[in-house]
């Protein structure tokens, strides 16, 4: 449960909800509050003063309801860290007309219930939600669904949610891929793509995203030969392993899957010796405190393990390996390794920090007193959005997905940009390829 390709995006998004069922190895050193009972509501305290404000007319309160205890302990809590870092950046600039940006913060534990008994609560509270990521965002969506003047700024997994005119996602999720990538690798790997082998996880939309996925490959000429969903709590892959040696297969797609279950994927068929010619995974693969120590790496055994893996996703490498093309890497960094040291950045941190940035820019164009109805105004204008490059873009109002696309390899145990046009953030050479 753990791409601008939506491609990768969809991948990305079924790969969270894989990442989700099995648990995002987000660490944090600090003692930032977390909430500790279902249903509640707080405020980050390692950014209280940053975020706290004397009354709710001198803020522009927003509301995060996000996946963060339950089974899966800090699962998509990058979602809360993000958008949480980027409104304190926004008001050490001052704020906006006076006005400071509060984050209310609500954890689901991975309850449908809870999901839509906070969006409730929090609806008379806020102007907007920012940065929600959560399995069960169809529960909440359907309060929103009942309030459609309350704006919603979050990545969104459930299509119905996704598709409410009051829901802007800053990478807006389909059933499909990045035409791209497909076909860099039939062309890199022409006899590799007729022996694809891939596992998911058997929870929430992520078979309906994997199946989506698949529908895309299989129109570029890719024959699947073994696919097979596992349950949340897989922590061993052997036989999996074992069965796609068998089978003959030649390319491992990890499109479909976090870096806890990529990791262990990796070092289980390291122990079997099964070596595919290629193996590649989208950006919920992507994630660690920093570019020199990413989680897949460091999980899977180390760098001899995972030497060779690509990687495809529609943000840009925003543990830092990108920081001289992408200036906004810097702040990104600065504000979330300074406010939660040590804390494991992953996809979910950019998308909130990200749907923050988009919250508070359609904010600046709504108005010297902005309002719900002109939040949204704003909002229905936003139809090219990029997070200032780190993420390929796409169009928020339109719900169109991301079609541009980062393309890398693990080389000496790190992330590293290969196969990509000089100068360029990203590759754009394909549209989204629908799987439905």
């Amino acid at each position: 449960m753990r791409k601008t390709r939506s491609a990768v995006v969809l991948a990305v998004l079924s790969l969270a909800m894989v990442a989700a069922s099995c648990g995002n190895k987000s660490n944090s050193s600090t003692s930032t509050t977390a909430t500790t009972t279902p249903g509640s509501t707080v405020t980050p305290s390692m950014t209280a003063e940053q975020t706290s404000c004397p009354s709710a007319t001198s803020c522009f309160v927003s509301g995060n309801v996000s996946s963060v205890g339950g089974g899966v302990p800090g699962l998509f809590k990058g979602a809360q860290v993000g958008a949480d870092a980027y409104l304190a950046y926004q008001n050490s600039l001052g704020g906006l007309d006076g006005r400071k940006f509060k984050l209310l913060t609500g954890d689901d534990f991975l309850s449908c219930s809870s999901n839509e008994s906070l969006t409730s609560s929090q609806l008379s509270q806020v102007i907007a939600f920012t940065g929600s990521f959560s399995l069960n965002d169809n529960c909440g969506g359907q309060v929103l669904a009942k309030n459609p003047t309350v704006p919603d700024v979050s990545v969104t997994l459930d299509p119905t949610t996704a598709a409410l005119p009051n829901v802007f996602s800053v990478q807006p999720l389909a059933q499909g891929m990045a035409e791209g990538p497909l076909k860099y690798f039939k062309s890199k790997y022409p006899s590799a793509v007729t022996k694809v082998g891939s596992l998911y996880a058997n929870l929430g939309s992520a078979p309906a995203q994997w199946a989506g996925q698949k529908a895309a490959m299989v129109n570029q000429g890719y024959k699947i030969i073994y696919e097979k969903p596992f349950p949340p709590t897989e922590t061993d892959f052997t036989s999996e392993v074992i069965a796609m040696e068998n089978a003959g297969v030649q390319m491992v797609v990890l499109s479909a899957i976090n870096d806890s279950y990529g990791a262990t994927l990796l070092k289980d068929m390291n122990q079997q010796g099964f070596k595919p010619q290629v193996i590649w995974g989208g950006s919920s693969t992507y994630s660690g405190p920093s570019a020199s120590d990413p989680t897949v790496v460091k999980d899977a055994g180390g760098a001899s393990v995972v030497n060779g893996y690509y990687l495809e996703q529609a943000q840009a490498l925003y543990l830092g390996e990108d920081a001289k093309l992408v200036p906004a890497d810097t702040t990104f960094l600065t504000w979330v390794q300074g406010l939660y040291p040590n804390f494991n950045i992953d996809l979910y941190t950019l998308y909130g920090w990200t749907s923050a940035e988009l919250y508070v820019d359609a904010l600046k164009k709504a108005g010297s007193n902005p309002t719900q109805a002109s939040l949204l105004t704003a909002l229905k204008g936003e139809t090219s959005f990029n997070g200032d490059n780190l993420l390929a873009p796409a169009n928020p109002a339109g719900k169109v997905p991301a079609s541009c696309y980062v393309l890398a390899q693990v080389a000496s145990g790190q992330f590293q940009r290969v196969d990509m046009p000089s100068g360029s953030v990203y590759r754009c050479d394909a549209p989204y390829l629908s799987g439905s």
